[in-house]
C-alpha cells in the first residue's frame, strides 16, 4: 500500500477555482459547513454536532495520516476564499478503485460550476496514478446538482441503490455514477 503523504504537496489550479491541500485554518469553514443544515441535506452521515477546534484539528490530523486517501480544499481562484472540500477515498490499488466525495461549503458558489471543475481536476490526477482505472462516486436520491456536475465531467450512472441510506428515519435511495480512466 501507498502512504499519499505527498498529498499536503499537490496543487492544482482550475479557470475559477484552486484545489489545494488542507491546511490547519479550514478547520473553521469545515465546523460551519458541518452544522449548517442546507450543506448538510445531502450528506450520508447523521446530524453533525459542533465540534471544537481541537477535535476539528484531530480529524485534520487522522485525514493527513490515512493510507488509502487523497483529501484537498476547493478555494475561489479570485478571492481565495474557501469554499469546499474534494477528495479520493477508498483508495484500493490491488483493484483500481476509488471513491470521490466533494462537499461545496459556501452557498454562495453553488451553482457556479465549481463541482464540475473541481471533479475535472481531481480527474486529471487520477490519471496519472497508474494503478488507478475506475472512480465511483454516489449521491442521494434529489440531489440532481450532483449529478449533472459528475455527468458533465464524464462520468456515468451505473445504477439506483435503493434504500441503501437512512435519512430522518426512512430508507432513502442513492445514485452510483462511475468514470473508467483507463
Amino acid at each position: 500500500m501507498v502512504v499519499y503523504s505527498y498529498m499536503f504537496s499537490q496543487t492544482f489550479m482550475g479557470e475559477k477555482i484552486i484545489v489545494r491541500p488542507y491546511q490547519k485554518e479550514d478547520i473553521s469553514a469545515w465546523q460551519k459547513w458541518d452544522t449548517d443544515p442546507d450543506v448538510q441535506r445531502h450528506m450520508p452521515e447523521l446530524k453533525n454536532m459542533p465540534m471544537s477546534d481541537e477535535e476539528q484539528w484531530a480529524y485534520f490530523e487522522e485525514c493527513k495520516s490515512e493510507q488509502s486517501a487523497l483529501y484537498w480544499s476547493i478555494v475561489w481562484k479570485e478571492n481565495q476564499k474557501l469554499i469546499g472540500t474534494i477528495s479520493l477515498t477508498d483508495i484500493n490499488e490491488h483493484h483500481g478503485v476509488t471513491e470521490l466525495g466533494i462537499v461545496l461549503g459556501e452557498k454562495e458558489y453553488w451553482g457556479r460550476g465549481v463541482a464540475r471543475e473541481a471533479i475535472e481536476l481531481i480527474l486529471t490526477f487520477a490519471k496519472t496514478h497508474p494503478k488507478l482505472r475506475r472512480i465511483i462516486a454516489e449521491y442521494e436520491e434529489g440531489n440532481i446538482a450532483m449529478g449533472k456536475a459528475l455527468e458533465h465531467a464524464g462520468f456515468q450512472q451505473e445504477c439506483v441503490c435503493r434504500a441503501s441510506r437512512i435519512k430522518n428515519g426512512m430508507p432513502i435511495n442513492t445514485i452510483r455514477y462511475y468514470i473508467l480512466l483507463q
